[in-house]
């Protein structure tokens, strides 16, 4: 296979997801036993993850979006967003801070709770509601 004649920045321009499937295909059929994916097909695939998403290009190369994303530098298997999506920032709260701020009460804030198996809670502000008492019993404090 010959995609060593394009430079990097070249191919990526020139790249479709058509077109890498065609040198994974290609790959595919005139590899040996236990050969490893060139760094060039890898760098096709990576090239076309910005363009066509991760789970696209996964499927048509038939890929490891765990290993793409090695690749790409991005460890581990945080939430799930989709693209241009903002990520919700996370803030350890402690029993004491929310006692606090319930005291204060002079900005309206929203909290999302995400328990260690999944189990979410949003609390928005409102009149009645103890934030406290409902932090304890669902983090199972009570």
């Amino acid at each position: 296979m010959s995609t060593d004649n394009l430079s990097t920045s070249s191919a990526a321009s020139l790249l479709t997801l058509e077109t890498v499937s065609r040198h994974f295909e290609q790959w595919r059929r005139e590899k040996k036993k236990g050969e490893r994916i060139p760094e060039q097909l890898w760098s096709e695939a990576i090239a076309l993850v910005e363009v066509y998403g991760l789970s696209q290009v996964t499927r048509t190369l038939h890929l490891s979006g765990r290993d793409l994303n090695k690749r790409r530098g991005i460890v581990g298997s945080g939430p799930r967003r989709r693209r241009g999506e903002a990520s919700a920032a996370f803030l350890e709260v402690e029993p004491a801070v929310v006692a606090q701020a319930q005291r204060l009460r002079s900005v309206p804030t929203c909290l999302e709770l995400i328990r260690p198996d999944g189990l979410r809670l949003r609390i928005e502000p409102g009149d009645g509601i103890e934030p406290l008492a409902v932090l304890e019993r669902f983090m199972g404090v009570v």
